[in-house]
């Protein structure tokens, strides 16, 4: 074993369904979002910015789609400093 494995930080566990169900998660933005239920929201906001970005066709269609991207980021930013200000500043690295 070497000192690096010795060393591993302790893995965050997130407990859902009343303690039935106990999941592992990477990062804080991670926990949050499976503390909170929001991985089907997660994966239908990654299957709307597929198929936005299978749409653009030329610069000023990337522009659009950039922009779009950039506001919604913004209110998520906005909406996780509400929510919880430390995390906020833990996880936004702007």
């Amino acid at each position: 074993m070497s000192i690096k494995n010795s060393s591993k930080k302790n893995p965050l566990f997130v407990v859902t369904n009343n303690g039935q169900d106990v999941e592992e998660a990477t990062n804080m933005l991670d926990a949050l979002i499976k503390r909170l239920g929001l991985e089907p929201a997660i994966e239908v906001f990654e299957q709307i910015l597929e198929f936005l970005l299978s749409q653009v066709k030329s610069y000023a269609a990337f522009e659009q789609a950039k922009k779009y991207v950039d506001d919604l980021v913004d209110l998520l930013e906005k909406i996780l400093k509400m929510i919880d200000p430390v995390l906020a500043f833990s996880v936004i690295s702007r």
